[in-house]
């Protein structure tokens, strides 16, 4: 079973948290913007994760900041 993610966009914006369990919801980190077509990657301590131009890679980066090797990929590794 695979991971369910929010994205909310606010003030300019965008809360991104892993809600796969619904009654814990897990702030991920923020997207903002920082150019033109980019945006800054934050995690929830502000510490940048990296520059993505979407929302989709922007989850992509927090939740591999959040879960490096504890949470094993679908081959096992």
């Amino acid at each position: 079973m695979g991971r369910s993610y929010s994205a909310a966009r606010a003030d300019g914006e965008v809360a991104i948290q892993d809600v796969t369990d619904i009654t814990h919801p897990l702030p991920l980190g923020r997207a903002e913007p920082c150019a033109d077509t980019l945006w800054s990657v934050l995690t929830p301590r502000g510490l940048l994760a990296g520059r993505t131009d979407g929302t989709l890679e922007a989850v992509a980066a927090l939740r591999e900041v959040s879960w490096p090797p504890r949470d094993p990929g679908p081959h096992g590794g």
